[in-house]
């Protein structure tokens, strides 16, 4: 097949977990099929670099402003009522880095993207398109009809919009406007894919009751290296917490400013010289929000995640989400047992007291890491039963046929039409 996929995701180098996903969907896919791929620019290191892994991968980039569009509605609000630009408090710089307060379907827009993606539809060699991300899906309307259109849901938007006003102490009726028109744009542009691509189960429920056509609904999560490390066999604690994830994503800013200011201090006085280790790169000016706080490192980004993994547990205090979290997947890769919310084990076959803790109030998850921190038959157990899926359906070959599957289907479905 002659494959064209539209991603917001340039997938080099590969430090996250979406970068991940992404790099061993299209470096499955090349193997049997021509792709292109249109990505958001990067460095011309990273492109080139990206271009000597794949070299039979044609890669077009669009431009991509500075920031996502956001309607500012905050901003101009503070300006009303200040008459001049302040310093935001804490609270108001991560109400606006919500997507329920920047998030804007209608006017998520890129310069050169429609001229880059026209410019390829209108060479006429696409067996069909892939589309990725919601803020890129109003390009179905810039499909001709005849191609199948696949469209692959990372996230839902107005469910994440939803989880992030939950945990706002004040309820506002314009929330609500605003996730429930957000919903409708969002299954209205959905239901004119051939195909809506899930990542999990649960998301695929979540659109079936909301209104998008059943027969249109796939499920097909992203593939990851899926390897046993030799480390933590067995495992001895280090009395360390470990998190993963930038702050870049929203919900890893919110999953640990609500674990510092609830569970921390606890925990703390509970496992005297415990310590935390955040990976992932954030900002000088996140970190500042946090300086109260002891025995916490600000590791950056590792390369070699053994360093950081041996000895510790990993806590994914996450209550924003949707799709996959890859951060457990490689956690379990390296043999650390694992403490999370429900949302943050959302859509894995992770399970509370079988192959982790899963805990959603402070106090529960108080409890639930202070009990892995101390129990070595707990840890082991925990660490032995969750490795076992690594054997399930993420590696990349498995993924790659379930992917491939589902094109099948869509140009089955394609020729039905005709």
């Amino acid at each position: 097949m002659n494959i064209l996929l539209v991603t917001l995701v340039f997938p080099y180098p590969i430090n996250d977990g979406g970068k991940s996903g992404t790099f061993r969907m299209v470096d499955s896919l090349r193997e049997n099929h021509s792709v292109t791929l249109i990505v958001p620019e990067s460095t011309d290191l990273h492109r080139n670099e990206l271009k000597k892994l794949w070299p039979d991968v044609n890669i077009k980039t669009f431009r991509q402003l500075p920031g996502a569009p956001k309607d500012g509605a905050m901003m101009s609000f503070l300006k009303k009522i200040t008459g001049r630009k302040r310093t935001l408090t804490q609270e108001e710089v991560m109400e606006q880095e919500m997507q329920l307060n920047s998030s804007n379907l209608i006017n998520y827009y890129f310069d050169d993207l429609l001229d880059v993606f026209q410019s390829e539809i209108l060479l006429g060699i696409f067996d069909l398109v892939q589309i990725d991300f919601i803020d890129l899906a109003p390009l179905v309307h810039f499909i001709p009809k005849e191609i199948p259109k696949i469209f692959v849901h990372h996230e839902l938007r107005y469910k994440r919009m939803a989880l992030e006003k939950a945990t706002l102490p004040e309820q506002k009726a314009a929330h609500d406007w605003k996730i429930q028109n957000t919903k409708i744009l969002e299954i209205g542009l959905i239901n004119r894919f051939d195909k809506v691509v899930c990542l999990t189960e649960t998301d695929k429920q979540i659109l079936l009751e909301d209104g998008v056509a059943k027969e249109k609904l796939e499920v097909s999560p992203l593939p990851m290296v899926m390897f046993e490390h030799e480390i933590n066999q067995p495992f001895t604690s280090g009395n360390r917490l470990l998190f993963l994830g930038p702050d870049q994503h929203y919900p890893n800013l919110d999953g640990i400013d609500w674990f510092l200011s609830n569970c921390w201090s606890e925990i703390q006085r509970l496992n005297p010289g415990v310590r935390l280790s955040i990976v992932g790169r954030w900002s000088p000016e996140k970190r500042k929000w946090f300086e109260e706080y002891s025995n916490i490192t600000f590791e950056g980004f590792v390369p070699d995640l053994e360093t950081v993994m041996k000895g510790s547990v990993m806590i994914v205090p996450l209550r924003i989400g949707s799709g996959m979290r890859m951060k457990i997947l490689e956690g379990v890769s390296y043999h650390v047992p694992v403490v999370s919310t429900s949302v943050g084990a959302e859509g894995l076959p992770m399970v509370n007291d079988v192959n982790c803790k899963i805990a959603d109030s402070a106090e529960d998850f108080i409890v639930a890491t202070h009990q892995v921190l101390n129990n070595p038959e707990l840890q082991n157990t925990f660490t032995e039963r969750a490795s076992r899926i690594l054997n399930e359906d993420y590696s990349s070959p498995e993924c790659g046929k379930k992917r491939e599957s589902i094109y099948r289907r869509a140009l089955l479905g394609a020729a039905t039409k005709l």
